[in-house]
């Protein structure tokens, strides 16, 4: 089939902006007896900065500087939180929900600018204490609503300080070395660049000068700033002890990789490269790669070493090299048989990791952080590079909901402000618990069910909100058999996500991972009767990529690092498609809207993973359509998508939402498609990047949503428009509308609507289709966009960019001419007009 250009449609004019309410379900303050309350605030606020200034004085920090205090809060709306930020000029370095089944209570940590802020914090207290009338730094009604939310003021815990590789030491004190150790450390931020110095001079006064230092600079982040730190046991107490530090922890625990021979070393395959200077391309940050592999010696533009620890961009570890390969390749199992490779995304070498003992590890010097974020920039700026693959994680930095971590924030931030697509991998569980089994299949039930465990969610920095996520599937159900060896036992069969994978969901519920693509399988096999123990390296299971020697081509692997680069090396040419097709270079938001709008779940899949049991889940019901999605999200991405055909035709959107307004777009649903004699399918898919905050306990500044309808005209429409401008503004607004004017398609818009990626299908069999076809002259859907801010942040006016994609499909030979038809029936946008628009004005 030819390939035919996507098309570029427009929203439609008939729908004017709207204001949105404020939400008359809003917790409402505690009425607290004043005297009483305002006593015991009086009490815990003195007692609490009575000891962070002992502390600091014990240390020889003289600073009255940078205070950072605890107040646990009841009820406190986001309106009266944002009067008491402004009011004071006080920030908020961390909110979050103490316990999900208490929505309205919270814990906020607040950075006071000084003592002089503190002070006019605590003389609004005593007013609000003395039933004063007259206004003061707040009105007698904003004091009221304020410090009846406060609960208790109290200084951040030590024990919220230590992470978790640290909290094993002090479990176990005969661990902690002798001499002096590397710590890292999080500092709480305001955005202030004016105070870093300070703060740094606050932290090198706490570690004295017998040994222990700060290692470098601090390293700025949103919401925090991150350190390494040279400490002892008594000067690594100090820094737990001191009220600006948010986490102390351990540095970054290797990461586990099995290199094992795949291919036998006299492969010689057949390269054909015809890659040229405007072909994809993608950064690999990794372990470095092995240029001298023929089937990568030609595909690569650049390289940089990042971490110096081994003198040579050079992989002497394996990672990268078996990452780079499938990022250049794509998939090396369609092209074994016939032993033609032909490369089709360059790649740059960005050395961010070393070997050590076989395993991948950061350099001592700098933090993971601190490394990625000059990797991705150095690339971004010297190569105009827009797609990155990072297959790296911290597997003792778990997600347990809450928010964020600092990792992924800076991803975020990276990904919004250079208007780039990052791919990361989810992480790997190396050890998964073996349960009992008496059955081939109970062996596969169990270590499908496995995965709602604690020990398989995500890690830093698989959570990003605006990175894409990947997660593992297997390619191969059956493990080798040989003479005079034990039975191997496959732990999944084709498709099934793999026993090590990890699984989401992500900061507010969001879907993560997106995607899924091929990493591995795992075998068991038993070394003696009842002593069963993992294979990891079983020829027959694991993912075929390159090798990073000279005795041999190809190495198999398993985990997620291998996963991510199959996405990595779609959205790299994905881009390049959609440049060439509009002829200028894509937003992110676009590129991710098309790549997830490709996913797609086989049957097997989807009865699979919605058969499984979440021993945890505690709710009513049998959510089989969540756990799919937290199991394997929207599927496996195909690179069908570069192009529209005459059996798959796509049509998308770029656009700016001001969060005040809907857009709505109407799209054609052809006669002939609804009733060809084929499985058919309508996929939309939305992507937008918003403003994220650490600080925040929602993280993303606003959310956008999509709802389809059908059988509902734009007279309706308007009537519902009508409605919100006069009724309540929630985000069930569109849930309340009547089912019948909605399309069916899956998942429903409240289960993704946290997610800055999304997407909703319609499926049909071969004889199905007849539910949207309501207009004998010219049936067609209507796809509103909307969306909501969730919390105030600086750049509030700016509408929200975003990317919508359509895509319509069915299988069979007939030809309905659907390209022609849906072409002939939208609202184009031509960019070439547009921009001859510009340069004559200009």
């Amino acid at each position: 089939m030819a390939d035919l250009k996507h098309i570029e449609i427009m929203k439609e004019d008939v729908v004017k902006p709207y204001r949105f309410r404020s939400n008359p379900m809003a917790p409402k303050p505690i009425n607290r007896n004043r005297s009483t309350h305002g006593k015991k605030l009086a009490e815990e606020l003195s007692q609490t900065t009575e000891f962070i200034e002992s502390k600091r004085v014990q240390l020889g920090i003289d600073s009255k500087n940078l205070l950072v205090l605890e107040i646990i809060s009841d009820a406190m709306s986001k309106d009266i939180l944002e009067n008491m930020l402004i009011k004071f000029k006080l920030f908020l370095v961390e909110e979050e929900i103490i316990d999900p089944a208490k929505p309205n209570k919270s814990k906020l940590v607040i950075q006071f600018e000084d003592k002089a802020a503190l002070d006019l914090f605590n003389k609004e207290r005593e007013l609000w204490q003395n039933n004063d009338p007259n206004n003061a730094i707040l009105t007698c009604a904003q004091r009221r609503d304020l410090f009846n939310c406060i609960e208790n003021i109290r200084m951040v815990s030590r024990e919220d300080r230590i992470g978790p590789r640290l909290k094993k030491y002090f479990e176990n004190p005969s661990l902690f070395p002798k001499d002096f150790f590397i710590v890292n450390i999080d500092v709480w931020y305001n955005g202030d660049r004016s105070k870093i110095i300070e703060t740094e001079n606050i932290i090198r006064k706490a570690l004295g000068t017998q040994g222990s230092a700060l290692l470098g600079d601090l390293f700025e982040i949103p919401s925090l700033l991150l350190g390494r730190a040279q400490v002892n046991e008594f000067t690594l107490n100090a820094l737990l002890d001191l009220d600006i530090i948010s986490l102390v922890d351990l540095p970054l625990s290797t990461v586990s990789t099995e290199q094992y021979e795949l291919y036998s070393f006299d492969f010689e395959p057949i390269i054909h490269d015809n890659l040229g200077e405007n072909a994809p391309l993608a950064a690999v940050l990794d372990s470095g790669i092995f240029s001298a592999n023929p089937l990568l010696s030609n595909v690569i533009v650049g390289e940089e070493e990042f971490d110096t620890t081994e003198n040579t961009t050079s992989d002497l570890n394996g990672h990268g090299t078996g990452v780079a390969g499938i990022v250049v390749y794509g998939d090396f199992n369609k092209c074994i048989e016939s032993k033609v490779f032909t490369p089709l995304v360059r790649i740059l070498n960005g050395k961010i990791m070393h070997n050590e003992n076989g395993d991948t590890c950061f350099p001592a010097d700098k933090r993971p952080e601190q490394i990625v974020k000059e990797a991705i920039e150095y690339f971004h700026k010297e190569y105009n590079c827009r797609v990155f693959n990072l297959s790296t994680g911290d597997m003792d930095h778990l997600y347990n909901g809450g928010r964020q971590f600092a990792w992924a924030e800076m991803l975020d931030q990276l990904s919004r402000n250079l208007d780039i697509v990052i791919i990361v991998s989810a992480g790997n569980v190396p050890n998964p618990v073996i349960n009992e089994f008496d059955s081939r299949e109970a062996l596969m039930k169990n270590c499908r069910n496995q995965l709602f465990q604690h020990e398989h969610r995500l890690i830093d920095p698989a959570t990003s909100a605006l990175s894409v996520t990947v997660g593992s599937i297997t390619r191969f159900a059956e493990p080798e058999v040989t003479q005079n060896r034990g039975v191997r036992l496959s732990v999944g069969a084709e498709n099934y996500p793999s026993v090590f994978t990890r699984i989401g969901r992500g900061v507010n519920k969001a879907i993560k991972p997106e995607l899924v693509d091929y990493g591995g399988n795992y075998a068991l096999h038993q070394i003696a009767r009842g002593n069963t123990r993992w294979h990891k390296n079983d020829r027959n299971l694991l993912e075929p990529t390159l090798n990073n020697g000279n005795d041999r081509i190809f190495k198999g692997y398993c985990g997620t690092s291998f996963s991510a680069p199959h996405v990595t090396h779609i959205v790299a040419r994905i881009e390049r498609a959609l440049e060439e097709q509009i002829g200028e270079r894509p937003s992110a938001n676009l590129i991710r809207a098309l790549l997830v709008n490709s996913a797609k779940c086989t049957p097997e899949m989807v009865e699979w993973t919605e058969e499984s049991i979440d021993a945890l889940y505690s709710g009513k019901g049998n959510p089989r359509q969540e756990r799919r999605l937290r199991l394997i999200g929207f599927g496996k991405a195909d690179d069908s998508i570069l192009y529209s055909n005459e059996r798959q035709v796509t049509l998308f959107a770029e656009d700016e939402l001001d969060l005040r307004s809907f857009h709505l777009y109407k799209i054609p649903v052809p006669k002939e498609f609804l009733s060809v004699h084929a499985e058919k399918r309508i996929v939309v898919s939305l992507a937008y990047n918003p403003i994220t905050r650490l600080s925040r306990k929602d993280y993303l500044a606003c959310n956008l949503w999509f709802e389809i309808f059908r059988k509902m005209d734009e007279e309706t429409l308007l009537k519902y428009k009508a409605k919100k401008e006069t009724g309540e503004d929630t985000e069930d607004d569109l849930k309340n509308l009547p089912d019948s004017y909605k399309m069916a398609s899956y998942p429903g818009y409240t289960e993704i609507f946290k997610s800055t990626l999304q997407q909703r299908v319609w499926a049909k069999s071969a004889r199905g289709g007849r539910d949207l076809l309501w207009n004998d002259n010219n049936p067609y859907i209507y796809i509103l966009v909307t969306g909501k801010e969730q919390f105030k942040y600086a750049e509030q006016d700016s509408p929200q960019p975003y990317a919508l994609v359509i895509t319509f499909s069915y299988s069979g030979q007939e030809d309905i001419k659907l390209y022609e038809k849906l072409q002939s029936n939208v609202r184009i946008r031509d960019r070439q007009r547009e921009r001859a628009r510009v340069q004559i004005k200009a």
